[in-house]
């Protein structure tokens, strides 16, 4: 059997900052007057955060497996027996951040390589995402200089062998 090794670069989620608006595009006010900002995608999908509506969660879980996707297609994953997958996370300066948080992100991520959910394809790489098919590595932080973030994909490929 053979093993091919992928890096997919992704968007930096933790740098997407937007304004919170209300209904009719209103924006929501600190106590001092100033626009919230936050991170749709970061703030949603973080080990520790509970979104405030389901649409919410949704549009964070559909625009990340539209990412990992596009990503997946441009490097020409082929499907194979096995996938093997790891999400590194390197912010570019000292961050005090527990990598238990990124689990949340790197399984919608998991799900896009695998069969994806019924409103949202995936790519089935590998039938599903259960660890017959997929191991999940723990995901990583790396210190400075390093900047980025990416997946580290293995794709397991059955009946080839080594030349």
């Amino acid at each position: 059997m053979t093993a091919l090794a992928f890096r997919l670069d992704l968007p930096r989620y933790d740098l997407d900052k937007q304004v919170k608006t209300r209904r009719g595009g209103w924006p929501v006010l600190d106590t001092k007057g100033k626009p919230k900002t936050w991170k749709p995608v970061w703030d949603t999908l973080r080990g520790n955060s509970r979104p405030p509506h389901w649409a919410v969660r949704h549009k964070a879980v559909k625009r990340v497996i539209d990412d990992v996707s596009r990503a997946a297609l441009a490097a020409r994953i082929p499907p194979g027996v096995h996938v093997e997958v790891r999400l590194t996370w390197a912010p570019g300066r000292r961050v005090r951040a527990d990598v238990d948080n990124l689990v949340a992100l790197q399984k919608v991520m998991c799900d896009a390589l695998a069969r994806g959910r019924k409103d949202i394809p995936g790519l089935h790489l590998v039938p599903d995402d259960a660890p017959k098919w997929m191991t999940k590595q723990m995901p990583a932080i790396l210190p400075p200089p390093a900047e980025g973030l990416w997946l580290d994909v293995v794709v397991t490929l059955a009946g080839v062998e080594a030349a």
